[in-house]
């Protein structure tokens, strides 16, 4: 790039070599000014002195790929686990739990009251002859169960998803700041 000034007012125009022999308008008095031919243009001085800028643009590009290649991984890991905390997330807020331990023990308690004291008695003697501890657990249980491992799934994969936002900004900061 070279400066060329301009015959009207003065006012330097930056100049492509690839512009020599054709006429340019002047950014400030939109006179027509025309380009000498590339072996006068080189005579002109230069719009940029040629300093450590090229080495360091060199330097900024050879660590540039590494620094984009973390950050698109990092950043297509955070979209993928905030995808599957969504997921999980939907998951867990749609799987109805309809009864809970409180609500179980409850209604067995009301259940209970309107019994006599005889067919107490006897629900009592049965117990007695089976064991008390269950073999599987009650279905709402299992429901609550599968719902809580929806709702952890969720938290963990909407936290690895976070991380790995903080690092892929991290990464992105770091490379400007190389620039």
């Amino acid at each position: 790039m070279y400066l060329l000034p301009c015959p009207q007012c003065g006012n330097s125009l930056t100049v492509a070599p690839s512009k020599a022999g054709e006429t340019l308008a002047c950014n400030a008095c939109k006179a027509s000014v025309s380009v000498p031919k590339l072996g006068d243009l080189r005579q002109l001085p230069r719009a940029e002195e040629p300093s450590d800028a090229p080495t360091t643009v060199k330097n900024s590009q050879e660590k540039a790929p590494a620094a984009q290649t973390g950050f698109m991984f990092a950043g297509l890991l955070a979209v993928v686990c905030f995808l599957v905390a969504s997921y999980c997330g939907l998951r867990w807020g749609l799987l109805p739990v309809p009864n809970s331990t409180e609500t179980h023990l409850r209604s067995t308690a009301e259940d209970m009251k309107s019994f006599t004291a005889a067919e107490l008695i006897r629900a009592y003697e049965e117990m007695e002859k089976e064991p008390i501890d269950l073999v599987l657990p009650y279905q709402y249980k299992e429901k609550e169960n599968i719902r809580n491992r929806w709702g952890m799934n969720a938290v963990y994969s909407g936290s690895a998803g976070f991380a790995a936002l903080v690092v892929a900004v991290f990464i992105a900061n770091a490379g400007k700041k190389r620039r």
